[in-house]
């Protein structure tokens, strides 16, 4: 029997035939020199574009498709994604590559004993980082972090970075609670952890802009903020129904 590997990686891909190869070739590439069993997993959400080729000329054994008939939503992709992986951590990137891979080494050294979730923040600063974003993407990703605070997860800088680590237990946990199918589902699965107890380190990494983003800011946002609304008040209706899980 094959024992399951080390880290499993969850790409989703919505009409990514041009921003994915780099990303995935750079991650194989890294993974292949650490050694370590992998998989890498790329979800493709209903793509209309040569994605699904794109993945299949990857010359890995160690990189699998999986593919959703229409368009389902980030999170839901993810979430497909992280619920089929067989992985001891797994950790989630964007198919763009903003995130250089190497910056996996400071989310692993964080995932200590007793903590979950580590996950990058573009929001932190370090000598080992750098990022580079656009003035309106920061101005909107602040307006949009304050109401995470407000509303929902006080304290995080930046729930948006696609760059996040678990280990298999919390993945286990959080992924099958997950709900929202959106660019949202980031901050719904950091309140559910929150609420379960499960420890989380945010880890400043570098960041670079990748032309191409799939995200429409002003519609996005507003459907992110109405998602941060129904996790309020789904927490505030439960409070209500359950006093004593105050």
């Amino acid at each position: 029997m094959t024992s399951p590997p080390a880290l499993s990686v969850v790409i989703p891909a919505y009409n990514e035939e041009t921003r994915l190869p780099p990303t995935l070739l750079e991650a194989v590439a890294y993974l292949e020199g650490e050694g370590a069993p992998y998989e890498i997993i790329v979800v493709d959400d209903g793509s209309q574009d040569g994605t699904k080729e794109v993945v299949q000329r990857v010359s890995s054994r160690n990189v699998r498709l999986i593919t959703l008939e229409r368009n389902r939503g980030k999170g839901y992709a993810v979430k497909t994604g992280v619920l089929s992986s067989q992985g001891a951590l797994v950790l989630f990137i964007d198919a763009d590559g903003s995130t250089p891979f190497d910056q996996l080494r400071l989310l692993k050294r964080e995932l200590t004993e007793g903590v979950g979730i580590a996950f990058g923040s573009r929001a932190l600063r370090s000598r080992e980082t750098a990022v580079q974003a656009r003035l309106h993407r920061k101005v909107l990703g602040r307006i949009f972090n304050l109401f995470v605070n407000l509303l929902a997860i006080p304290g995080v800088k930046d729930t948006q970075c696609g760059f996040k680590l678990f280990t298999r237990e919390a993945a286990d946990r959080l992924f099958s609670e997950q709900t929202i199918d959106g660019f949202a589902f980031d901050v719904e699965l950091l309140f559910l952890a929150r609420r379960a107890g499960i420890q989380w380190r945010e880890v400043p990494v570098s960041w670079r802009n990748v032309p191409g983003s799939k995200v429409d800011l002003l519609k996005d946002s507003l459907r992110m903020l109405g998602h941060l609304l129904r996790l309020r008040w789904g927490f505030m209706f439960e409070q209500l129904k359950h006093p004593s899980n105050r």
